[in-house]
């Protein structure tokens, strides 16, 4: 039962079902952060650079991006608690295949694996928030939900350290799994089950589930392919070229088809909204900043400093410990404040520490990387939830998973991007120089985001849903 029907009941917020889903979302993020303590250790064991290890990051990121539109839209159809439980399962058994790798091609097949499992997983995780949670409130559920997958995260990188330092980095893929099966038990099995539900419009009617939309789904994922391989360009020859060439004219064959369309999976009109536009554009500066730190600070510590991996993990442990911090905070202010307010402060914190990190990076002591990666996740903890309550409330919930889909979207693309540019900065060989302007992009990243965040709502003010839920005794729910 979503907030909406359970308006004027005390409403508890950290739930069995939440602690399901913070446990199946954590599954996306930490396979990026303990993945980066590996990095090194992988190069290692294959022979290859750190132009190609940097594909293992873009590869996963890339296939969620690709894969979102196409789970949010599986959600609004067949219900985002199904999805989530297919994701989160898929996910353990890509997981296994990782661990399995004998050659590096397996291993970045997994990786693919991973992407579109974990898409199922970031779609319908947020979706189901969204419906636990009552509109008052949603800012500081979101809060919640990003502080206990950040706690969690926290302790990728510590904890990828210690197991790749002691049992190489295969091992660290082994984790996955039983996560994967605590949050399968806890939101499939442990939770209650929901009274089902039918979803009514703003005229009282019932709201039928979105029927898929088979060729913008199509079109968007040839665009998305293109926009990716456009973005490795010369290291891909002649594909990349043609993809450059393909990438402009698929994204405005995609905006034609989805305009005509009844049921679009990605409605180009929501970017029509400036609050919903601004928390896409936000969400893609900022992963650009956060993997692009994840690729930068482990090569930088450890083939420049010549640190150990755990070194890296303590360092990395800054970013998502502050997150974990700030995250409830900025969920909590928005909901007083508007959700502008805490995200511009907040990215205008990590551009801060980014700017030192460009000046002193390559000859700064590891307390010093460590201290301005915190600032870094403390800002990123307070902006967060903020844009993502204000990205959801643009729809009813009968659209959120297309709403969540196409926010994810942003936010992976702007990982692959982040990760293209670091390798690209770096290339095959790691120097003071190249770590260097890699953190001076980031900071234009982040100053750019603040600008971005300045079409938030501004006002504190109890959003509402576009439309309402009502229990009912028929056989399919939005969220179930």
């Amino acid at each position: 039962m979503t907030g909406a029907a359970r308006a004027g009941e005390p409403t508890r917020l950290l739930t069995v079902t939440m602690l399901g889903i913070a446990a199946g979302s954590i599954l996306v993020p930490i396979n990026s952060t303990m993945l980066a303590v590996a990095l090194p250790s992988v190069m290692d064991t294959f022979g290859v650079d750190a132009a190609t290890v940097a594909s293992l990051v873009t590869l996963y990121l890339g296939t969620v991006a690709v894969s979102l539109p196409a789970s949010g839209s599986l959600g609004d159809r067949f219900g985002h608690r199904r999805m989530f439980l297919v994701g989160v399962a898929a996910f353990g058994l890509a997981s296994l295949l990782a661990a399995a790798a004998g050659s590096f091609p397996i291993l970045a097949i997994s990786r693919v694996l991973q992407g579109v499992s974990g898409s199922l997983v970031s779609t319908s995780s947020i979706a189901l928030v969204r419906a636990e949670a009552p509109a008052d409130r949603r800012g500081a559920a979101f809060g919640l939900f990003d502080m206990l997958v950040s706690v969690s995260a926290a302790v990728g990188p510590l904890a990828g350290g210690l197991i790749v330092g002691a049992f190489g980095w295969r091992a660290m893929f082994f984790v996955a799994a039983p996560v994967a099966l605590l949050a399968a038990l806890l939101v499939g099995v442990v939770a209650p089950p929901r009274p089902t539900t039918t979803l009514v419009g703003t005229d009282g009617r019932p709201v039928s589930p979105r029927p898929i939309d088979v060729p913008g789904l199509a079109i968007l994922g040839l665009a998305l392919v293109a926009l990716l391989v456009a973005l490795r360009g010369s290291a891909i020859g002649v594909a990349g070229t043609i993809a450059m060439i393909a990438v402009v004219p698929a994204f405005v064959a995609f905006v034609v088809v989805e305009l005509r369309a009844t049921s679009p999976a990605v409605d180009p009109r929501l970017f029509r909204s400036v609050p919903f536009a601004a928390a896409v554009g936000g969400v893609f500066g900022a992963t650009v900043v956060l993997h692009g730190c994840f690729l930068l600070v482990p090569l930088l510590v450890e083939r420049l400093q010549g640190g150990s991996p755990e070194a890296t993990g303590l360092v990395l442990l800054g970013i998502s410990a502050l997150w974990a911090v700030a995250a409830p905070y900025g969920g909590r202010i928005s909901d007083r404040l508007g959700r502008r307010l805490p995200a511009v402060v907040g990215m205008a914190a990590t551009g801060a520490a980014l700017a030192l990190l460009w000046l002193v990076a390559p000859t700064a002591s590891l307390v010093v990387i460590g201290a301005a990666l915190s600032i870094v996740g403390f800002g990123m903890g307070l902006s967060g939830s903020p844009r993502q309550a204000a990205a959801l409330e643009t729809v009813g919930p009968e659209r959120v998973g297309m709403a969540a889909g196409t926010y994810y979207t942003g936010r992976y693309l702007g990982g692959v991007v982040g990760a293209s540019l670091a390798g690209a900065v770096l290339g095959t060989t790691v120097t003071g120089e190249g770590v260097a302007l890699g953190f001076g992009i980031l900071t234009l990243a982040a100053v750019i985001v603040v600008v971005v965040s300045m079409g938030l709502p501004g006002r504190a003010a109890a959003p509402r849903s576009r439309s309402a839920v009502r229990p009912t005794p028929t056989p399919s729910s939005a969220t179930d």
